[in-house]
This record gives structure tokens, sequence and C-alpha cells, in this order.
């Protein structure tokens, strides 16, 4: 084991990677003569289900100091190749490491704002889109897609969080002033590059993952045995009489991947439609605004999607935050990354009691960074408001929080290496992983306590 618990694992990179990393490889990467390097796995079962990383350490010539990277590629699995082509996610993530990330820094830089909107990226060395060309080479270096970037927990020592524990308010408070700082700085790019539509200019930012029915129609028994889990778990804590039960069943009813696409529309969300969704409706407002909301989406924001660092005094805390894997990114309503963010990261016991106050973290936070790139928020941005929305959704973290905390809730040593599933169907892949869950009596309080909290508050 290294200093991280991560298991030392040789590869063979040919048969591993699909093409050769090699000397000559990484020294066209890095641009500088390579000594010697040595390869290891760079994730733990369960910690990535999108991808393979694998972690490289190499010395270059005339230098002490090894420097370490990471090289995230395709699976060896057929069924979750396919599955990653159909939603697109190399692509998405290798244009915004190498393009739209920068250019929001750059954003900043002219904003005279670097120092307030200070975005923290990790840097990568190159990459390789299939059909597209490099901007090494006049032609792709493979036959494969991947991303090679700096490993910043051996480079900068950034960690990640406990996914089974979730956040505390120190960390979540920190990674929701890091997302209002991406937030504003794509709402910002729209304004000051004249953009109705970020897709109008940038396709890649179309969601991907929704808009694919032939997709979900493949999950949907994968997906109603999640629910009946959850129904399970539910009645067995509150009681199957308990009305919260009933109005589970009524949210995740067979509409709701109708739901949730609603949520992620080009156009953005109809509020009155969502909100008729609410079971006790907001009151009336003439005068408020329902503009929709849509900026650039980070579109995973769970723990696992965070590298955090932290000051060297006892008892430890975070100081700086990452955000990596910007693979599913879409236009979207800014709550739609805080609904996936509470519900997947944030505990029940702490994001319960202490919702409000995060909330205004985040509106404080984007008021702040739209104020220092010199642009208007985004319209009828007030507190109250950013109340109503993330409300409704509420609903979408819901359909999407409840399945997923399958995956995050998983016992470590229960997790399984989707490689060496026999099937080669995605949906087998993924089942394979929920395995066990109605047994997982955290998974179980969770649901439990989300379900009473969103029946109390009239969501559902």
């Amino acid at each position: 084991m290294d200093s991280e618990g991560n298991p030392e694992i040789n590869i063979t990179p040919p048969e591993e990677i699909g093409f050769s990393l090699t000397k000559e490889f990484l020294e066209k990467a890095l641009d500088k003569e390579v000594e010697k390097f040595s390869t290891n796995i760079g994730t733990n079962p369960g910690d990535n289900y999108m991808s393979i990383m694998h972690a490289i350490e190499v010395t270059f010539k005339g230098e002490k100091k090894s420097h370490h990277c990471l090289i995230k590629c395709y699976p060896n699995h057929p069924g979750r190749r396919e599955f990653l082509d159909q939603i697109d996610v190399f692509n998405k993530e290798f244009f915004m490491y190498q393009d739209f990330l920068p250019q929001l820094k750059q954003l900043a830089v002219d904003s005279g704002a670097e120092k307030i909107v200070d975005l923290s990226v990790a840097p990568i060395q190159g990459g390789n889109i299939v059909g597209q060309t490099s901007k090494f080479t006049e032609k792709p270096w493979s036959d494969e897609n991947f991303i090679l970037m700096t490993d910043i927990r051996k480079t900068f020592g950034f960690t990640m969080a406990n996914r089974i524990k979730g956040l505390d308010l120190d960390h979540a408070k920190l990674v929701l002033e890091e997302i209002a700082k991406y937030h504003a700085l794509s709402w910002a790019y729209k304004q000051k590059n004249g953009l109705d539509l970020l897709t109008n200019k940038y396709p890649v930012y179309r969601d991907f993952v929704y808009e694919n029915e032939a997709l979900w129609k493949d999950f949907e028994q994968l997906m109603d045995q999640m629910s009946d889990n959850a129904f399970n778990m539910t009645e067995e804590t509150l009681g199957a009489d308990h009305p919260a039960c009933k109005s589970l069943r009524n949210a995740m009813n067979k509409e709701s991947f109708n739901r949730m696409q609603k949520y992620v529309g080009k156009n953005g969300i109809n509020e009155e439609e969502i909100e008729s969704y609410l079971r006790i409706k907001p009151e009336q407002d003439k005068d408020y605004n329902r503009e929709p909301w849509l900026l650039g989406t980070h579109g995973d924001c769970w723990v696992n999607n965070m590298m955090f660092l932290y000051n060297d005094e006892e008892p430890k805390k975070p100081v700086k935050i990452t955000l990596v894997d910007w693979q599913v990114i879409r236009e979207a309503c800014p709550t739609i990354d805080l609904a996936y963010f509470f519900f997947s990261s944030v505990r029940a016991p702490i994001r319960i009691p202490h919702l409000d106050d995060l909330l205004k973290v985040y509106h404080d936070a984007f008021i702040r960074y739209c104020d220092a790139l010199t642009v208007t928020p985004l319209p009828g941005f007030t507190f109250e408001t950013l109340k109503r929305r993330f409300r409704r959704a509420e609903i979408f973290g819901l359909l999407v929080g409840l399945p997923l905390l399958n995956v995050v809730l998983k016992p470590p040593e229960e997790s399984i290496d989707m490689d060496t599933v026999k099937s080669d169907q995605i949906v087998d892949l993924f089942a394979s992983v929920v395995d066990g869950s109605d047994k997982n009596t955290l998974l179980q309080d969770e649901i439990s306590a989300t379900v009473l909290n969103l029946y109390e508050k009239g969501v559902i």
C-alpha cells in the first residue's frame, strides 16, 4: 500500500490502456527527456465508474525529483466503452480542461478579478479524442481516448473526503464557494460574449444523459429495483401507513424520467410546470420573475469528484478545493448542481438543519463573484428566489439522489471492479454495483430521513 492507502499494483500499459505508454510518448506529452517512469493503479474500486485511472511517476534527465501524473482512459469492458460513447464524456471533459476552463480563468484576469474568482483547476499535459486532431501533432496520438494530467494528490497534497461519512459544514461551505465561482464565471462568459445559450457556441454543453431515452429504457428495470428498495426502506423505518411513504411512491412513478428531463431542457426549467409537482405549492406572487436561470453546470457534483487541500493544524481543516471529472457538463439551472451535491454528498443530519445557511453561502458567493466580474447576476436572483427554486429542484435531487446513494454509500469492502464483471451489458454492471443495497442500514437511515424531511416540507 502507498501512503494514501492505494494498492501498489503494476500494470502493463499496452494491454491495459489500448496504446503504448512509452518513454517516447511521455517525452512528447511532457516536453522533457525522460530518465525513467513507472505506473500503478490510479484509483481504488468504487471511486471511479466512468473511466480508468493510472498513476505515473516519472523522473526527467538531470533532475532528482519525481513528477506525478494521471492518465485517464477508456475501460476495457465493451459495455462501459459503448456507454461512455453514448454520453460523450471524454469529449466533454477534454473540452473543459483544454479549452473552456482556461477561458474562464482568463476572463477573471481580464476582469481584474483573478484574486477573487480564482477557480482551481487541475493542470493537464495533453490528451486525445478519437476523430479530433491533437495540439501536439497533426493527427491523434492513438486510436484511444485519454487525458493526461498532473496528479494533484502526489504533487500538491490534495485528497478525497470520505464518501461514506459525507461532508461536514467546513467542507460543504468550501464546495459551495467553488461551485458558485464556476457558475458565476460561466454566467459572466455568456454575458460578456452576448450568448443567449452556451450551447449555441459550444454544443458540447448539451445534455447527453437525460436526452437519451433509449439509454434510459435499458435502465428501467434497474431503476425500478432501486426505487423498490427505497420504498421498502422508508416503510420499514417510518411504517407502511406513514403518509410520507405514499408521497414517495407518487414522486417516484413511471413519469420520473420525463420529470428529470424537464429539469435539464435546452431552454431551461418551466417554473410553473415544475412547481405543479410540489405537494404544497408556493404562494402566488405576481412579481415573481420566472425567467429561466441557465449557465454552465458541472453535472456530477458528488464527493468523489472533489479534491481537498488541508492546513497543517490539528484538527485539520479544508482550505482549498478542486472540482474534477468534468464529464457530464450541461447548460442548466444552477439549483440542479446544488440539489445533486446536497443529496449525494452531505448526509441528512448535517444537510437538513443547516440547509438555509448553506444556501446563503452559495447565494452570497455568487453575488460576490458576479460583482467582481462586473456582470449583473441571474434574473431575479435573490436569496428568497434561490430558496424557492432550490425547493422545486429537490424533486430532481430525490429522483437522482436516491439511486446514486446506492453507489455512494456502498461499503469500500464491497466495492466492485467493474472490468471483472462477466456480462457485456452496462445495466448488468451497474446492477452488480448496487447489489446488496437493500441490506445497507446506513443507506436506509439516509433515505428515510431525506424522504421524511421532503414530506414535512411539502416537496413530496
